[in-house]
This record gives structure tokens, C-alpha cells and sequence, in this order.
């Protein structure tokens, strides 16, 4: 009676595993030298069975980053859409939300690969600007123009500014994929002192926020 429910929750997970797989090896190996049955291999499946799930190696990288950025990326617009505090406030949310995303691992593994493959595979780069990088900056800049209507920033190119937010956090955390922790790159001290740069440079009347 217990062997279907046990076989039904093992061809559920493969997904999973297939996934989990893929971005081990194109975070290590990259996507070019990754291939198919490699991943098949490694998710301990046949190669017949990752074209039940994915239709290509670009599909299945398609597929991870959805997994892994899209839901965090829904929490942050609902709680955008929600939030009834100051916009100093919201952006201080924001701020430890990307740096607690941005330091997940597979977050940065994925950052890694899109970054250093993009020039080879300009169909995986190009899904990733649309859904997640244009997504995210938009997101940010929602954020800012929020506070200029509102009369507490000054005023300045939402979308423009949102890029000096979120593209230094992306580099801090590029930098320590590529050569591994160094003290220099410490996110623990990078990060309030670049929050503390955004949050001057968008106070309005040049004010210093405490």
C-alpha cells in the first residue's frame, strides 16, 4: 500500500533534483561544458527523462531561475503594493531583502553563470534582463518614485537611481563568487555604508538621515 505514494513523491521531486543538478554544474563546470547527460547523471536519471521536464539545457536554466528568483521577486512587489509606512522605511526593507537574497547561494551561483556565459548564450541573457533584471529594477525605481511623489526624496530618475542601488549589491556579491571571501569585500561592512549613500543622496532638502 506504502510502495505507489513513495514512487508518486519520487517522480515529483525529479524536477527538483534535475534543477538542483543543472545549477551545481553550470555554476562549477559553466553552461557551455555542461551538457545534458551530465546533469542526467548527476540527478541520477536518464537523459529521455530531463526531455519529460525541459526541452533544452536553456530551458532548464530557464526553469531554475524561475524556481529559485521569481517568488522572491513576487514577495517584494506584494509587499511594495501593500506598505503603508514612509518610503525611507520601505527602502530599508528592500535593502536587507536584496542583501539576504543576493546572499543566498544559489542566487549568486545564478548571477554568476548569466554574467560570465551572456556574450555565448543571448537567449538566456536576454530572459534573464527581461524577467528578472528589468523586473527587479523596476521595482526598485516603483520604490523611489513612491517617495519623490510623496515629498521625501528629491527629485531624480527613478529608474536611473534604482541601477545605483541594486548594480553595486550585484557586484559585491559577483567579486565574492569569483575570488571567495575576502575581507575588502565584506557584504557585512559594504552594505549599510552603500545603503547610507543612497539614503543621503535621495533626502530631500539634503537632509542627513539618521
Amino acid at each position: 500500500m506504502s510502495a505507489q505514494p513513495k514512487r508518486q513523491r519520487r517522480k515529483e521531486a525529479r524536477p527538483a533534483e534535475i534543477m538542483a543538478a543543472g545549477l551545481k554544474l553550470f555554476s562549477g563546470r559553466g553552461f557551455a561544458a555542461t551538457r545534458l547527460e551530465d546533469v542526467a547523471e548527476a540527478a541520477g536519471v536518464s537523459k529521455a527523462t530531463i526531455y519529460l521536464y525541459f526541452d533544452s539545457k536553456a530551458e532548464l536554466f530557464k526553469a531554475i531561475v524561475r524556481e529559485i528568483a521569481s517568488p522572491r521577486l513576487g514577495a517584494i512587489e506584494s509587499l511594495i503594493d501593500g506598505y503603508q509606512g514612509s518610503t525611507v522605511e520601505l527602502l530599508t526593507g528592500l535593502h536587507r531583502t536584496l542583501r539576504d537574497v543576493v546572499g543566498v547561494p544559489e542566487i549568486g551561483a545564478i548571477i554568476k553563470i548569466v554574467l560570465s556565459e551572456a556574450g555565448n548564450f543571448p537567449d538566456i541573457a536576454g530572459f534573464y534582463r527581461d524577467e528578472i533584471a528589468f523586473r527587479g529594477l523596476r521595482n526598485v525605481a516603483r520604490i523611489i518614485q513612491r517617495g519623490i511623489d510623496r515629498g521625501e526624496f528629491r527629485p531624480c530618475d527613478p529608474l536611473t537611481t534604482a541601477q545605483s542601488v541594486i548594480f553595486p549589491i550585484i557586484m559585491n556579491r559577483l567579486i565574492q563568487e569569483v575570488f571567495g571571501p575576502m575581507p575588502e569585500t565584506d557584504p557585512q561592512k559594504f552594505l549599510p555604508n552603500h545603503f547610507e549613500f543612497i539614503l543621503r543622496g535621495l533626502a530631500a532638502d539634503k537632509e542627513v538621515i539618521q
